[in-house]
């Protein structure tokens, strides 16, 4: 618009307003960007808490207690890579004075994985209640249940066993998981059992192309049964090498006489070690049980 005086506008005058124009649209940007900063802001805050909620119900789906069995010590972590995970374990009080001993590895990290981790848990213990000794039938509920509640690209290796304390038989079935050890003391040395027996892993394919077998082992007073997930072995270090399922038996074999509690507690820890600093990029599972 024109001047009030009327009179045209000088280069000194031109220079102004473009100065002032320039200052006013960044003060505008400034504004924009303030309030997008703002909003982003208020939602990671959002999903923090979320995250934060989430973390704390996968938690209560963890053991909270640990019931006295005849015979047996016995002990269970899990320290997720995210504020939660997919990795699964459990101890369950079965009817007869049976308990039940389960460790999963739910495929994925994150919520997806904790969702489908808690879908796994509740298929387990509604059926184990009223499976008895037919463990394979068993998994193959539970693999039913998980197949039709997931998505096709969501999986889950998975061991479950069940133990007697009246006659110190361990039932179990391995659904593509790492196989667990069983330790035994033989004289100097220390026998170790891979209990391999099973099936696929469940939640892949429908039960009508799944087999699974269940395998028995006779346990012996002084037996050590050690289950854990590849963030276990496969800890790796800056240099990205792992450090191995030979390396953590070796360390197995040295533990066998401590109680499960100090067993779990000092593998983490030579986990952590050989990782020397490095993230840890999947959810570290544990459970160790103890023949007394």
């Amino acid at each position: 618009s024109p001047k009030r005086s009327e009179e045209p506008y000088t280069a000194s005058d031109l220079r102004l307003l473009r100065s002032v124009a320039t200052q006013t649209g960044f003060a505008l940007e400034n504004s924009r960007l303030t309030e997008a900063v703002a909003r982003e802001a208020a939602q990671k805050e959002r999903l923090n808490a979320e995250l934060e909620i989430a973390r704390e119900v996968q938690e209560r789906l963890f053991p909270q207690e640990l019931p006295n069995v005849d015979g047996l010590e016995y002990y269970g972590a899990c320290r997720p890579a995210l504020g939660v995970g997919g990795d699964y374990y459990d101890f369950l009080e079965l009817p007869g004075g049976k308990f039940g001993i389960a460790i999963g590895d739910v495929s994925g990290k994150g919520i997806g994985a904790s969702l489908m981790m808690a879908s796994l848990q509740a298929s387990l213990r509604g059926q184990a209640i009223h499976s008895g000794d037919d463990l394979a039938s068993l998994m193959t509920h539970v693999n039913t249940l998980v197949y039709e509640a997931s998505t096709t690209n969501r999986y889950a290796t998975f061991y479950y066993a069940q133990y007697d304390p009246k006659t110190r038989k361990l039932s179990y079935v391995n659904a593509g998981h790492n196989p667990p050890f069983l330790l035994r003391p033989n004289g100097s040395d220390v026998e170790v059992i891979k209990l391999d027996v099973g099936g696929p892993v469940v939640g892949m394919l429908p039960s009508i192309l799944v087999c699974y077998e269940q395998g028995e082992v006779q346990l012996e007073e002084g037996d050590m049964l050690v289950g854990f997930t590849d963030g276990i072995s496969e800890s790796m270090n800056p240099a990205e090498e792992e450090w191995g399922e030979d390396e953590l038996l070796e360390d197995l074999k040295g533990l066998i006489s401590c109680p499960a509690e100090e067993v779990l507690r000092t593998i983490v820890a030579a986990a952590d070690k050989f990782a020397d600093g490095a993230k840890q990029h999947d959810d570290m599972t544990m459970i160790v049980v103890r023949v007394q």
